[in-house]
């Protein structure tokens, strides 16, 4: 092992007792967990492809084609998100029975999609891992204030 790695184990052994285990014990949970984490950048950056186009680029400059393109292609990951959900237990995390770093990381990506019209109807897994996670105090304290003064949009409800 390299000192690095070492040190990782030393550091994560350390704290163990303390709050919540965010990294899981089992090599199955894990290899899950970190799968979720990158993966889970995939699907904030096709959330943000759509998303910013609106609000950055000029209505008379928008491409229909580039519009379609980036729906399509956030509906398939939405969808690949959903058989991950399908897979899991009912009332399970990202990464197994546990909240972990995989939740602290996609959660926030899901409640975006809510925020911007993602159906729950389509979605339904997703629906559920959002009603889950909303309420938990960690979410609830930094939630962010405008999102509870203001309404979102329908951005991406078509999907």
């Amino acid at each position: 092992m390299t000192s690095l790695t070492l040190q990782r184990n030393r550091s994560n052994s350390q704290f163990r007792s303390q709050g919540t285990l965010l990294i899981p014990e089992g090599q199955t949970e894990q290899a899950r967990m970190y799968q979720r984490m990158f993966e889970g950048q995939i699907l904030h950056q096709k959330l943000s492809d759509i998303v910013y186009y609106n609000y950055r680029v000029p209505e008379e400059e928008r491409h229909d084609s580039t519009m379609k393109r980036n729906m399509e292609t956030l509906a398939a990951e939405l969808k690949m998100w959903e058989a991950y959900l399908e897979k899991m237990e009912p009332g399970s995390y990202l990464a197994g029975k546990a909240f972990s770093l995989a939740d602290v990381l996609v959660f926030p990506v899901v409640a975006y999609a809510m925020r911007f019209g993602m159906s729950q109807e389509r979605y339904p897994r997703q629906a559920a891992y959002y009603t889950m996670l909303k309420d938990r105090p960690s979410v609830k304290a930094t939630w962010p204030p405008h999102w509870l003064e203001s309404p979102g949009s329908d951005t991406i409800k078509d999907l």
